[in-house]
């Protein structure tokens, strides 16, 4: 028997909960994607997720309970920020033990806003890391390096929000990163990856990857493999070959508020600010289409222009 299998009946020997560990749940509030992926030595792990197309995502980990879950799935079906599901589900925990507990929840309200909650009970090393758009949790780690790299990754990758959580679980890519996975010289056991577009129905997700129980192989390097594969099948074109496609001119630029915008692109124009939060919005055409910026502030803004396929081009615009 592996040695994981020998230290996961001591674990779980008294509970019918799995003790998941490492996650990251975020949203692109451009896109209006929300997405989740996460790792653990366990036999499955995708059962932390609740996903909310067009409006967040939650993950439920550490000693998992259905019923709490369902709980948190209902105050975001009911409108709650991230910060209120973390502040009430402590308070009507099922086994009313939320010191076991660990969760992490975003959406796309106001560019983004996220939460997460981890018990002092949970098992160590554990933490959360937080950015507008995205919450990252664990326990059982093997250190607090395992939550930075994977922030720091996320953080660094450009490109679609898929792109961006792979990046995260990339970066704990480490021996035993999951502690209970060490001794087999793996960093977990079972990965998956969940992203939602908007008008996803169901649970037929725009991406839907999960990979377990895959030891000796590590499942990040599975999910890995099977991300490309997806890409392949379902991206026709590279992103960069896209990109290199599309052509945008904005005029006059700067602009004291009209402007117009010169493109190949049936999709939608926005401004954002200098984290990213969209500002001004508006669906263009291929061709010429006119911009009624007199709203924004006079500044320096990012604009992006995005034919809602994944691809996309960057630029800036003056409002005098």
């Amino acid at each position: 028997m592996r040695g994981f299998n020998i230290l996961l009946a001591l674990l779980f020997s008294t509970s019918a909960f799995a003790q998941h560990t490492f996650s990251v749940v975020a949203v692109d509030p451009v896109s209006g994607e929300v997405g989740g992926a996460g790792a653990t030595c366990y036999e499955t792990v995708n059962d932390i997720a609740d996903v909310h197309p067009g409006v967040g995502f939650i993950h439920t980990q550490s000693y998992v309970n259905y019923t709490n879950q369902q709980y948190a799935k209902l105050m975001m079906d009911g409108g709650l920020a991230p910060q209120e599901i973390m502040d009430s589900i402590q308070v009507v925990d099922a086994d009313n033990d939320s010191t076991i507990r660990q969760y992490a929840a975003v959406d796309l309200i106001n560019g983004g806003r996220s939460a997460a909650f981890t018990g002092s009970n949970c098992f160590s090393y554990h933490g959360q890391r937080l950015g507008a758009t995205y919450a990252i949790a664990g326990n059982i780690l093997l250190g607090p390096q395992i939550l930075d790299s994977m922030e720091s990754r996320f953080n660094s990758t450009q490109g679609s929000l898929a792109n961006k959580l792979m990046a995260a679980l990339e970066g704990a890519k480490v021996k035993g990163a999951d502690s209970r996975c060490l001794a087999d010289s793996v960093s977990s056991l079972s990965a998956y990856m969940i992203v939602a577009k908007p008008d996803d129905v169901g649970a037929d997700y725009y991406v839907n990857l999960n990979v377990e129980n895959v030891y000796p192989a590590d499942p990040i390097d599975v999910l890995l493999q099977a991300y490309e594969a997806w890409k392949d099948q379902n991206l026709n074109t590279s992103i960069e070959e896209e990109k290199i496609s599309l052509k945008v001119t904005l005029f006059p630029n700067p602009t004291s508020g009209i402007t117009t915008l010169e493109s190949n692109i049936d999709g939608t124009f926005y401004v954002l600010d200098s984290l990213g939060k969209a500002l001004h919005n508006q669906s263009i055409v291929s061709g010429i289409n006119s911009l009624e910026l007199g709203n924004l502030s006079t500044g320096v803004y990012y604009c992006r222009t995005d034919d809602n396929k994944g691809n996309f081009v960057f630029d800036k615009i003056i409002i005098q």
